[in-house]
């Protein structure tokens, strides 16, 4: 009987998965730009991009396009997100992959890490440069809720 797993281990993707790929890259950030009440998704992919770096190439590079992609229509800075998940992948990954051994519960705990470190990096930007990119208002923990609630749900 077949088992779903959380690792995105495929091997070889067929068409349609690799054209539903490519649209959710290139689409779902402009409807994000758009829509104000679509979460941005930041620590889901994140997640993904962190748990492919070894696995499967494609999805660590689609996840990668897909925060370049955000942060240009967003006009969010520029590699913030992808530096954040690099530092969070050296730093914080494997002592807690170590010290967590639930999936669910290692899931859960990354996303809220990659979520918090990028808002904090980025109020940290804004500190730095003067600039106001985003307000810490309610919507942020709106958008936290709703990433870890689709990333637990997939």
């Amino acid at each position: 009987m077949y088992r779903y797993r959380n690792d995105f281990s495929g091997d070889k993707l067929n068409f349609l998965e690799k054209l539903g790929l490519f649209l959710v890259v290139i689409g779902y950030p402009f409807l994000v730009s758009i829509y104000s009440m679509l979460p941005p998704l930041i620590g889901l992919v994140g997640y993904i991009v962190i748990v492919n770096v070894d696995k499967n190439r494609l999805y660590a590079l689609s996840g990668m396009l897909y925060l370049i992609n955000l942060e240009l229509n967003l006009t969010l800075p520029i590699l913030l997100s992808i530096f954040v998940v690099v530092m969070t992948y050296i730093f914080l990954y494997s002592p807690l992959k170590l010290l967590i051994r639930c999936q669910i519960c290692l899931l859960f705990t990354m996303i809220v890490l990659v979520d918090f470190l990028y808002y904090v990096t980025l109020f940290l930007y804004d500190a730095m440069f003067q600039t106001t990119t985003v307000v810490g208002d309610m919507m942020l923990i709106y958008y936290i809720i709703v990433d870890i609630f689709i990333g637990v749900l997939l």
